[in-house]
């Protein structure tokens, strides 16, 4: 390719490899940046020391060109080389070969009918906003991407909702959250069957301006891709900084919300407090740079106030000069559901309610293992019903199942919270009760007796309960400590029943 014979203008033309290599100059560029072939152009329009991405927010030309499809790109820039002008940067595919035409812009600062020529001839969609959210500028571009009636001018001074109303909720969104959307970041959304990158700078602290890159999909993987992405049941997301960068529909659905009301915002508006130290840790993990494979389960809390849980696999990824994260989201709350009906099946007493023996002998475990480390005492208070065998024979087996669980509730009102309460098989039953004293557990036994004898059940009157009562000693397994409770509740039968007596 000889540059000089195909570029005649005035123009610095300058032509880069996709590795960022400048392998060729016209002329007008030797005149203005000197000899500068061989070099990175990162380095010698910016002076940095690896590509522009990696350093710093500012958007490559070539990158645009690669990532959108297209074969054409143009933008105003401010480089470093060129300090206190503007150079409007015009880039071409060629083959394997990326050539720039940069129009140096004389003047340092841009009188209003110049900017806007300039700001219209953008490949961007530009709307800046003044500090009440009306309309200052409006190019050309952004006209054509929301497929807006009318010429760009007719909109100044109109308030920003005045084009939103009519457009997609996604886009809505972006500027309804406006202050959560960080500025000079790149956020992208899918929209019409391309992708927005969609940038925000603010000018002169009173001044947003709002830039919109189309991307087309024009490769067939590209395409697929993007399908993938779209239709997938499963939830995606990129995070950097805490905030989201890009999600899918399916990751917006799961917080009942719109892919572009997420955009920007802060990742800790959707996680449960309790979970919230959880999803800290792995965030601080990707800003300190920790390369790591994340696996857990939140609750979240949707934009309808709805509570689910959700499994996340996230990964440290390097995106746009940050350590970020991306990951999937899974939604299972109904598996959650399940699992926590298994575990009270597995736990509790399907007709009372309370602690199974199972259970119970778990907490017994735990429970002698605290009082041979710490020295902390307990009792065992086990009872059955008098007499239960004649209520189910006489009324049959639903009152008798009534008359239990209406034990269980008199029971219940007259324990303490400390106290573990358990159905131990048929009509008896076990408390273990943490003591400081041998008579506290001797005081909750009769307690429990007399208010039993006091009260008045359903179908059947009266009743009364026998119990024995079994204190943990030095060296008790969970089979002697029962074992002795078991006997000092016969011995209660057997003399007379409607007593507590307690094991030697």
């Amino acid at each position: 390719m000889d540059i000089n014979d195909n570029n005649r203008s005035d123009l610095p033309v300058i032509v880069i490899d996709k590795n960022y290599n400048i392998v060729d100059t016209n002329k007008r560029a030797e005149e203005v940046y000197g000899n500068i072939k061989g070099n990175k152009c990162y380095k010698i329009m910016n002076y940095y020391s690896s590509p522009c991405f990696k350093e710093t927010s500012y958007v490559c030309p070539i990158n645009v060109v690669k990532q959108s499809g297209n074969s054409q790109y143009t933008g105003l820039y401010s480089f470093g080389r060129v300090k206190s002008k503007y150079v409007l940067v015009t880039v071409e595919k060629k083959g394997d070969l990326y050539v720039q035409k940069h129009r140096i812009l004389s003047e340092d600062k841009l009188d209003i009918p110049d900017f806007k020529k300039i700001l219209d001839f953008l490949t961007e969609g530009i709307v800046v906003l003044n500090e009440e959210g009306k309309i200052r500028f409006l190019n050309r571009q952004f006209v054509s991407i929301f497929s807006i009636n009318g010429e760009p001018d007719q909109f100044i001074d109109r308030d920003m909702s005045f084009l939103t109303e009519n457009m997609p909720k996604e886009i809505r969104d972006i500027f309804n959250k406006s202050e959560s959307i960080k500025a000079d970041k790149e956020y992208p959304i899918h929209y019409n069957n391309s992708y927005l990158i969609i940038k925000k700078i603010t000018l002169d602290n009173k001044y947003t301006l709002w830039s919109f890159f189309e991307r087309k999909e024009t490769d067939l993987s590209d395409e697929i891709f993007r399908v993938l992405l779209e239709t997938t049941p499963v939830g995606i997301f990129l995070q950097c900084g805490g905030r989201f960068m890009y999600v899918n529909p399916t990751f917006a659905s799961i917080l009942e919300t719109f892919p572009g009301n997420l955009i920007g915002s802060s990742i800790y508006n959707f996680v449960h407090p309790e979970d919230k130290e959880k999803v800290e840790e792995v965030v601080k993990k990707r800003e300190e740079g920790r390369k790591s494979t994340e696996k857990y389960v939140i609750r979240i809390k949707t934009e309808k106030n709805n509570i689910k849980w959700v499994e996340i696999t996230s990964e440290s990824i390097f995106f746009k000069g940050e350590n970020c994260g991306i990951g999937s989201v899974v939604d299972v709350t109904e598996r959650k559901r399940l699992e926590e009906n298994l575990r009270r099946l597995a736990t509790v007493d399907q007709l009372t309610g309370i602690y199974n023996r199972y259970s119970f002998e778990k907490f017994l475990e735990k429970e002698i293992e605290r009082a041979e480390r710490y020295g902390e005492n307990f009792a065992l208070i086990m009872f059955d019903i008098d007499n239960f065998k004649q209520i189910n024979d006489i009324y049959g087996h639903q009152v008798g199942d009534k008359v239990l669980k209406e034990v269980v509730d008199v029971v219940k009102n007259h324990i303490r919270k400390s106290d573990i309460f358990a159905r131990w098989g048929g009509e008896e039953f076990m408390i273990l009760v943490p003591i400081k004293d041998k008579s506290d557990a001797y005081k909750i036994a009769e307690k429990i007796r007399k208010k039993i004898e006091k009260f008045k059940f359903d179908k059947v009157g009266r009743l009364t309960v026998s119990l024995g009562i079994s204190f943990y000693k030095n060296g008790d397994s969970m089979k002697s400590i029962i074992r002795r409770a078991d006997t000092a509740l016969y011995e209660a039968k057997k003399t007379g029943k409607n007593r507590t007596v307690v094991a030697d």
